[in-house]
């Protein structure tokens, strides 16, 4: 069976969750200098949470703010369907360090990942971005520059 190239994940959003999403993705379009799709920065804004010490997870995912950004709102992105699995690799890493039970839900480490990208310096965010330019569908060092 083939891999499909990209795969739709679900957001579930309030109107703060979408102004952060809208922050972050015009924020990576800018550092990128490049026209990017919506996918990229979920994409690249898990690829940051996964890189947190496991210690640092929970407080990300029990930020104040997170509770705020979730909603009834929902909505779609499309990206790489290798997303899911770096979901999962988080979910693991809490499920087996102990410190959160249960397993946090998609959407709300969704969350968690976009309100860290937040706080992450531009270099940060180009260094992850190049990293994962592939599994995005970018060429590796095309920054629209």
């Amino acid at each position: 069976m083939a891999n499909p190239r990209s795969r739709a994940y679900k957001l579930q959003l309030s109107e703060h969750g979408i102004q952060l999403f809208l922050r972050c993705h015009g924020r990576l379009c800018c550092v990128v200098g490049d026209f990017l799709p919506y996918g990229s920065t979920l994409f690249v804004a898990v690829s940051l949470l996964r890189l947190c010490a496991v210690k640092d997870l929970p407080g990300e995912l029990l930020a104040p703010d997170i509770k705020g950004y979730g909603g009834r709102l929902i909505r779609y992105v499309g990206t790489s369907p290798g997303l899911s699995g770096t979901v999962q690799e988080i979910a693991a890493s809490l499920e087996e360090s102990g410190l959160v039970h249960p397993s946090p839900q998609t959407w709300k480490i969704f969350l968690a990942a976009l309100n860290h990208m937040e706080a992450v310096s531009d270099q940060e965010l180009r260094r992850i971005f190049c990293a994962v330019a592939h599994e995005i569908g970018r060429p590796p060092g095309r920054t629209g520059r």
